[in-house]
């Protein structure tokens, strides 16, 4: 009886442990989901934002008009939305206590952390040149598209760039009355060249000639700014891929205890019912022995 009730108190203080350990977990699991909540709100206002900033230059991406190419603030944003969505299995998940939701959460956020780590990589290391190889500023057509001419206006004046290499891609280009130009005439290599230009290739001009040049390429000037946004979005996705990893650890933890909690429970209430079957037994028994009285003895 006393092996009984010392067996009864060890199964209770193991239960109580459980559920703590994982009240714990789940409360930490919560902050942490919570956060990812804020984060994908945080990088889809980001991502929006900045491409909204920059969308006119896309543009000027070659690969954007066949749909091969994502600039990265769109990345951020198709990654803030899959967080969030991501995000709701666990919330839901830990609230209801599901082992299910709970690992396919952990799932998941396991496969978004592997594609932020190919992208932050893949941002780290592309260098100018292969930024560039999927840029093009066709010049060329400046004079007879209108909508080529007003998108390179304002990327030129937006920039402070001229040209897609330099301002010499101009050269040789026949402007109409209808093109506002300047005039600039540089010496190169010995040579005094005189270069017909549109005025946004100018900071300040003349009725003809310009005063002062925009000198930078206008493919440097977008490789640049395509290199300062991936670095930025780059360090935010190492930030954000450190608390992924914890939310991966925690989400393993608690589906680890909702299993363990879940097998105690059903171990207890087997125990239970089989000690009410052994005591319906004892009783059953009871009542079906019969007592037989011994005879007494006499003496003759």
């Amino acid at each position: 009886m006393t092996d009984n009730g010392e067996n009864n108190q060890k199964m209770k203080f193991n239960k109580t442990e459980s559920e703590y350990n994982m009240k714990s977990i789940r409360f930490l699991l919560l902050t942490i989901t919570t956060m990812f909540i804020l984060i994908s709100g945080l990088m889809i206002i980001l991502g929006i934002s900045v491409y909204s900033h920059y969308h006119n230059f896309s543009f000027f991406y070659e690969s954007t008009k066949s749909g091969r190419f994502l600039t990265p603030s769109i990345l951020v944003a198709l990654l803030g939305l899959a967080l969030f969505v991501v995000t709701l299995f666990g919330f839901f998940g830990s609230f209801k206590q599901s082992t299910c939701m709970v690992n396919l959460y952990a799932f998941l956020l396991t496969l978004i952390l592997i594609v932020k780590l190919v992208l932050v990589i893949l941002t780290f290391t592309m260098g100018p040149e292969t930024i560039m190889s999927y840029i093009t500023v066709p010049v060329r057509e400046y004079t007879y598209d209108p909508e080529i001419e007003a998108e390179i206006d304002s990327l030129q004046v937006s920039l402070n760039c001229c040209g897609g290499n330099s301002y010499l891609d101009y050269i040789g280009m026949e402007f109409t009355s209808n093109h506002s130009t300047v005039v600039v005439s540089n010496v190169i290599d010995g040579d005094q060249i005189t270069v017909v230009l549109p005025r946004s290739c100018c900071v300040s001009a003349s009725e003809v000639y310009c005063t002062r040049l925009r000198i930078t390429s206008c493919k440097d000037a977008l490789a640049d700014m395509l290199l300062q946004n991936s670095s930025v979005l780059g360090v935010l996705g190492v930030s954000v891929m450190f608390t992924q990893l914890l939310g991966i650890i925690f989400a393993l933890l608690l589906a680890r205890c909702i299993r363990k909690m879940k097998s105690e429970k059903a171990l207890i209430a087997w125990m239970m019912k089989e000690q009410m079957i052994l005591a319906r037994q004892a009783s059953e028994n009871k009542e079906d022995s019969v007592y037989i009285a011994k005879p007494d003895s006499s003496t003759a």
